[in-house]
């Protein structure tokens, strides 16, 4: 047989998907995305409110010092060039003048730009009415030299009521831009807290997204190696997912395929030796029989003593070829025959006949409880299971010993107990014993050692008739093997494989 490698054609060759580093490095760029973008939109809302309590509060409170400032120059102006108007004193109009200059400074340093319109009109307004007001004083100055009267310098006053109101109103604005700040920042900690509470539960369900997408991929591995330790070699694998696991899944085929072959060379091998021994074995068998009958002359008491034990080896080896033919028939075959009902007491009796020499050459006691039970199922498959069942009881059994069939119904399900008084199953071996071709310690009194299949052979009729066995502890009366073997007493379909 030629190996086969674990390549792949070109048709099912797939576009490369990326290795586990690559499908973490995105997973790990993909939830942290919303977490980001929530940082970023804070960071942006913080900005904007930074940007906006610089032009509207900080513009707000310099326009009012400004209009505080504007006043004292106004203040100051009056009273330069009321001084003037008395005493005619050039130097107390040059300090106007350096008032006025002051003025105007500081209203060229005013940003006028982003105020209100309540700050920015009545802001301008003083500006163009001082500066009128100066060019009024200037040319009466130079018209009337140095000579001003009362109404002159009214609008002085004027000025002053209105740099006075101006000031009111940008204390108010002050307050009516920091009551909007304030608004303005819970809006900002609201719109945060809200992209907070989005980014988390999405950069959540993106994570478990990816979690399922990374563990998909591995649990199907799990459940492919589970199937090949199961022996179903029959589905092809395919892994979807990062192509370090598509690969693993290459080779996990390619293991498929030479473990279903070598299944069928064993197969192959068990049928060809069953069919090669059950032809000497029925001659040996034939001829134990005609011996026993003294169909060639009378035997003394010696030679039916040998004849017998050729009987017995014979029953024994008969019992190993049909548990590998039994074993050859399961393994190809999903489902059990036609369910048909029959008497399970008088099929477990029948099996006693089957073997009375062996009970009797090993002067063994037979507790016979068994009641009446009728059952649905694959009868010959049941016959076989409590055949090695019994057969293993009297083969561990010591000679004289006592073995116990007991048979009931309790709620629908056949209850079938057998008890006897050998060596019973070590602890060691009691996780093992339904395996196939398992041996333990103990191989009895026989000199036919066994295959290894006959309780593996019964697990697996009970699990098909969906049924249960059980290894009970050891009793005083029985101190060997205890086994409860439970089955229903109808069977609805054709039972499958247990899964």
């Amino acid at each position: 047989m030629s190996e086969v490698e674990p390549m792949v054609s070109a048709t099912e060759r797939r576009i490369p998907t990326g290795s586990l580093y690559h499908w973490s490095l995105f997973g790990f760029l993909l939830v942290t995305l919303p977490l980001v973008m929530a940082l970023i939109s804070g960071l942006l809302s913080v900005s904007r409110y930074t940007e906006k309590s610089q032009q509207a509060l900080f513009q707000t409170v310099s326009a009012n010092e400004g209009g505080r400032t504007l006043l004292e120059r106004l203040i100051s102006m009056e009273r330069g060039i009321r001084q003037f108007q008395v005493l005619k004193d050039p130097e107390l109009l040059q300090v106007y003048r350096q008032h006025h200059d002051s003025f105007v400074e500081v209203a060229r340093g005013l940003r006028f730009d982003g105020l209100p319109n309540n700050l920015r009109i009545p802001l301008k307004g003083l500006v163009a009415a001082e500066q009128g007001m100066f060019q009024h004083i200037q040319t009466k100055i130079t018209e009337s030299g140095a000579t001003l009267t009362a109404d002159d310098l009214q609008g002085y006053a004027t000025l002053t009521l209105q740099a006075r109101a101006l000031l009111h109103t940008g204390g108010r604005q002050v307050g009516i831009e920091a009551e909007a700040l304030a608004h303005e920042a819970d809006r900002v900690r609201h719109s945060m807290l809200q992209w907070a509470l989005l980014a988390l539960p999405l950069a959540l369900i993106l994570g478990l997204l990816f979690v399922y997408l990374m563990t998909r991929p591995i649990k199907r591995i799990e459940r492919v190696i589970s199937e090949l330790g199961a022996g179903r070699f029959d589905r092809p694998i395919v892994i979807n997912g990062p192509s370090d696991l598509e690969d693993l899944g290459r080779h996990l085929d390619w293991m498929r395929q030479r473990l279903k072959a070598l299944e069928g060379e064993k197969q192959q091998f068990i049928r060809n030796i069953s069919h090669e021994l059950k032809t000497p074995l029925a001659t040996l068998r034939e001829g134990a029989d005609l011996l026993e009958d003294e169909v060639v002359g009378e035997l003394n008491q010696e030679q039916r003593e040998i004849v017998q034990l050729m009987t017995i080896g014979a029953l024994q080896l008969n019992g190993l070829v049909e548990n590998l033919l039994e074993y050859q028939r399961l393994a190809n075959q999903r489902t059990l025959a036609e369910p048909h009902d029959f008497d399970l007491a008088q099929l477990l009796r029948k099996l006693l006949d089957d073997y009375r020499l062996l009970v009797r050459n090993r002067r063994l006691q037979i507790v016979d409880e068994l009641e009446p039970v009728t059952v649905k199922g694959d009868r010959e498959a049941i016959r076989m299971a409590l055949g090695n069942l019994l057969s293993n009881a009297i083969k561990f059994s010591p000679e004289g010993g006592r073995i116990r069939l007991g048979l009931s119904v309790h709620e629908g399900t056949s209850i079938f107990l057998i008890e006897d008084q050998g060596e019973g199953i070590s602890p060691e071996d009691q996780p093992f014993v339904f395996q196939e071709f398992y041996q333990g310690q103990s191989v009895g009194r026989s000199s036919v050692k066994g295959s290894g299949l006959g309780l593996a052979l019964v697990n697996d009729t009970v699990l098909r008739h969906r049924g249960r066995i059980t290894l009970l502890a050891a009793t005083d009366e029985y101190s060997g093997a205890r086994i409860c073997l439970e089955l229903p007493l109808t069977q609805r379909r054709i039972s499958e494989v247990t899964q």
